[in-house]
């Protein structure tokens, strides 16, 4: 697990907006490329926005692995440079906003390729974009300064995730024991290919002065960029499976430092 600090200047009404952007599976043909394009284009027009990649960036599968299908391979991967095609693409999406990239954790299908191909993606993506290889999981410390002296720091907790649950009684399960299992402000868990958000969970802490404050923790299971359903399209390994649809998209953490305010939509 890593663990790494962010400290951010902001001005008394600044509102900060924190996309966890992951499970894209570029390359396969029931990837909403087209929809990951238009989130970028939206994170690049914000000023105050940042992400953090979630995992499984592209499919990064390859004749070896029992998952593989030609037939739902897009046209543009060379099946003899599956990895190599894949990365690069994956750079070329994200470079617009390599910079307001606070890291990028890995994921199953990373890790997968790494072990049994011996390709590092996750390194080499994180290389060319010149952002941080956050692992599978990590702690992320927010740090806000304003001139004057006044700050605020936010815990934050990411994961890519693991475990088959379909259910979104299941789902919800997971989220909630990973929030359980950290002491943080934001919690955000991908794999699940679904959006679910814990909005305003309550708790008891002890300021600085030792007065008791009620702050609220939240949490948000990431959403994909992956159809279980294409028309035209061989189908995928969810839809052989008669999974649900999955929810295309992604949920918003919004931090207001000056008010000591986090929210989370989806």
């Amino acid at each position: 697990m890593e663990v790494k600090e962010i400290i951010i200047s902001y001005k008394r009404r600044d509102v900060f907006r924190l996309y966890p952007l992951g499970d894209i599976h570029i390359g396969t043909k029931h990837c909403a490329e087209d929809k990951v394009k238009e989130k970028i284009k939206e994170i690049g027009g914000n000023p105050l926005a940042w992400w953090i990649g979630m995992g499984d960036y592209a499919e990064f599968i390859s004749p070896k692995d029992k998952r593989w299908d030609s037939k739902v391979i897009s046209e543009w991967v060379d099946q003899d440079n599956i990895a190599e095609d894949q990365t690069k693409r994956i750079v070329d999406l994200f470079t617009p906003i390599a910079g307001k990239c606070i890291g990028l954790l890995a994921g199953n299908h990373e890790n997968s390729i790494r072990r049994y191909n011996h390709d590092n993606v996750q390194k080499n993506i994180c290389e060319r974009l010149s952002v941080t290889n956050l692992g599978y999981s990590a702690w992320i410390k927010f740090i806000f300064r304003r001139s004057g002296g006044e700050g605020h720091v936010i815990k934050s907790v990411f994961s890519h995730g693991a475990g088959c649950a379909i259910t979104k009684g299941a789902k919800i399960n997971r989220l909630e024991r990973f929030m359980d299992a950290f002491n943080a402000r934001i919690y955000a868990i991908g794999h699940m290919h679904d959006i679910i958000v814990d909005s305003n969970r309550a708790y008891l802490d002890l300021d600085t002065n030792n007065k008791i404050r009620q702050m609220t923790k939240v949490g948000a299971v990431t959403g994909c960029w992956f159809r279980t359903y294409t028309q035209g399209v061989q189908a995928s390994y969810g839809e052989e499976r008669n999974y649900p649809p999955t929810a295309l998209g992604c949920p918003v953490f919004t931090i207001i430092p000056s008010e000591g305010i986090v929210k989370v939509e989806g």
